[in-house]
């Protein structure tokens, strides 16, 4: 090899090690590696397993620069039972905050953002213990408010705030609720529950020091955003809907959290509310 081809192969790598510390690769990063993480995680869920088709739109189903462009899927049977205490089988979809590429990070953990430690998507939750209960509910068909409340605990407390290093001796989830109503109509089913509730957690506000497994889908928090004390309490709103699924023998939970009810307000009018629910091959 000559003089000449080394020196372009060397310019080659170091344009590549270049490109691949800038915000634009952060970004591109978090798409493509959620994406095919996500697929994977979909194959194994409730939804494949029980053919069931749930789509929630994301951030692409409108004109705003708002949420990440897709929703994602992610299982965790294992946890969530030993959590729980009870086998059962749980499968999570999640969308969060869009990225601004120019930081190449989420805004997400942007307090200045409307988006800032906001969630919105949806769980199925199925008991594999042979409980005659359905998860969620008592046999009169009114809420366990405890039990519904231990899903979005989890996520939050063991899958969001524990991939991010927050301490779990820190960590937070109190819910209260403002609000119940049943016998709801949502995206064309009925008798939903709808819940507004009160949350006091931890926000996603840190300082970086080492990297964690969520700052590939998320980025890293941008230092000028905040110099407190790391994973500050913070109340955020949140909205549920919860349902029976009695064919399947299954609780779904369809949700928006945000520190704002504008968002939430905005969120299940534009995009939440547009959900599809059936049985797969319907269409």
């Amino acid at each position: 090899m000559n003089r000449k081809s080394l020196g372009f192969i060397l310019i080659f790598i170091i344009l590549i090690l270049i490109f691949l510390n800038t915000s634009l690769w952060m970004t591109l990063r978090s798409y493509i590696a959620m994406f095919f993480y996500s697929k994977v995680h979909e194959n194994k869920s409730l939804l494949n397993e029980h053919n069931i088709k749930l789509k929630i739109p994301g951030g692409l189903s409108t004109t705003n620069k708002d949420w990440y462009p897709f929703v994602m899927t992610f299982n965790d049977d294992t946890g969530f039972s030993r959590y729980y205490n009870r086998n059962s089988s749980l499968t999570i979809l999640y969308n969060f905050g869009h990225f601004e590429v120019k930081d190449g990070s989420s805004s997400y953990y942007n307090p200045n953002s409307k988006y800032f430690s906001s969630f919105y998507g949806g769980y199925l939750v199925k008991n594999n213990d042979g409980q005659t209960k359905p998860f969620g509910f008592y046999n009169d068909g009114r809420i366990n408010s405890e039990e519904i409340s231990l899903v979005p605990e989890y996520d939050q407390k063991q899958l969001v705030l524990g991939s991010l290093g927050c301490p779990r001796n820190e960590m937070r989830f109190d819910v209260s609720i403002d609000d119940i109503k049943y016998n709801v109509n949502y995206i064309n089913h009925e008798n939903w529950v709808k819940i507004d509730s009160t949350i006091i957690t931890n926000s996603p506000l840190h300082r970086s020091t080492k990297n964690h497994r969520a700052y590939i889908q998320y980025g890293k928090p941008i230092d000028r955003y905040y110099a407190g004390k790391d994973f500050p309490i913070i109340e955020l709103k949140g909205r549920t809907y919860v349902k029976y699924l009695e064919d399947y023998d299954m609780s779904i939970f369809l949700y928006i959290l945000s520190p704002d009810m504008s968002t939430i307000e905005e969120c299940d009018k534009a995009i939440l509310s547009k959900t599809i629910l059936e049985k797969k091959g319907l269409n």
